[in-house]
């Protein structure tokens, strides 16, 4: 059983996966960038078990011990001993692939590779020949705790022995997951993409603003509004993800609107929440409510969530119920059924 973890990337996901798995019978090393300032995470750390001491959530042993198996670093050679390395840093391609590089020379050999991207399929950050059997991707979601669903996604040569010991860790830790060949990979993101797509082209085609649309994905399928979730994922990303997503798409021109509006965005600096604006911002009027061709919105919604739901389904071999299920874990409410 993998017991010695490494995880890469002191940003949101890598961040709430250290601390997802605290309480488990690890030994964790995260590494965080040059710039980070370790003794400030180091006391972030002390301080959240602190509090958990304090409540009577561990005992004074079990707030030593968690110490004692937790590294944090800034030095890459510290995951040299490391058996999996679940990597989460930025979702730049060329980034991911010159850090793998350079752990492929600091892992020892039986070491399994894993990305915890969003868009970027694992066989592109594979860094050499010796290690494309032991390369996943291992892709959770945010909040990991409660999300219990996550994606593994398998290359064309990761080995049996490789998918036995990850998904050995995945039951230790208690996730589900879907287990996806890379053309189906990050399908949960992706059938959502399809939806997503659609609301933005019934605002550019000026059928109802982005409040409306909101409004109504929010009632009627969703529990956050499209735009909502845009910016708060954040526009930089999200650009990037669907670039990534629709490069092999059967329907990659569809997309092509939605790629130039989150292009003038970013280069605008607005990039969502972070700071402060991004489809929501300055300019935006308040909403007049919902708009006089609401049905017909409705169902153009409905049929796009359905198309995409349908042909993963297909392509993937995923059972509906299945998918359903992990779609319905992805949002953390009931999705919509599709028969």
């Amino acid at each position: 059983m993998l017991k010695n973890i490494g995880i890469i990337g002191e940003g949101k996901m890598g961040t709430n996966l250290l601390y997802y798995l605290l309480d488990m019978d690890f030994s964790l090393t995260w590494i965080c960038s040059p710039e980070a300032d370790v003794e400030k995470l180091r006391r972030n750390l002390s301080k959240r078990l602190g509090r958990s001491l304090e409540a009577g959530i561990i005992d004074e042993d079990r707030f030593k011990s968690i110490l004692r198996h937790i590294q944090i670093s800034n030095a890459l050679e510290d995951v040299a001993s490391c058996e999996l390395i679940i990597e989460a840093i930025t979702e730049n391609l060329k980034a991911k692939q010159e850090l793998f590089r350079l752990l492929d020379m600091i892992a020892h050999p039986g070491c399994i590779f894993t990305s915890n991207s969003s868009s970027i399929k694992p066989s592109l950050l594979v860094p050499s020949e010796n290690r494309k059997e032991k390369f996943a991707g291992l892709h959770f979601f945010y909040p990991i705790a409660l999300k219990d669903i996550a994606e593994v996604i398998l290359t064309q040569e990761t080995s049996k022995e490789t998918l036995e010991q990850i998904t050995s860790f995945m039951g230790s830790i208690r996730r589900r997951f879907i287990l996806l060949e890379e053309k189906d990979s990050f399908i949960l993101n992706r059938i959502f993409l399809y939806f997503q797509n659609e609301a933005f082209l019934l605002v550019k085609e000026k059928k109802a603003s982005l409040q409306q649309i909101d409004r109504i994905v929010r009632e009627r399928f969703f529990p956050t509004g499209v735009f909502d979730f845009f910016d708060s994922v954040g526009l930089d990303i999200m650009l990037a993800s669907v670039q990534n997503y629709s490069k092999d798409d059967p329907a990659e021109e569809r997309f092509h609107p939605l790629i130039a509006q989150l292009q003038e965005l970013v280069s605008k600096g607005r990039l969502g929440a972070k700071t402060k604006g991004g489809f929501y911002g300055e300019g935006i009027s308040v909403d007049p409510g919902h708009p006089e061709n609401d049905a017909e919105i409705v169902a153009k919604l409905q049929e796009s969530y359905a198309h995409a739901f349908r042909w993963f389904c297909h392509s993937s071999g995923i059972p509906s119920e299945e998918l359903k299920t992990a779609m319905d874990e992805y949002f953390g409410a009931e999705t919509p059924a599709i028969s």
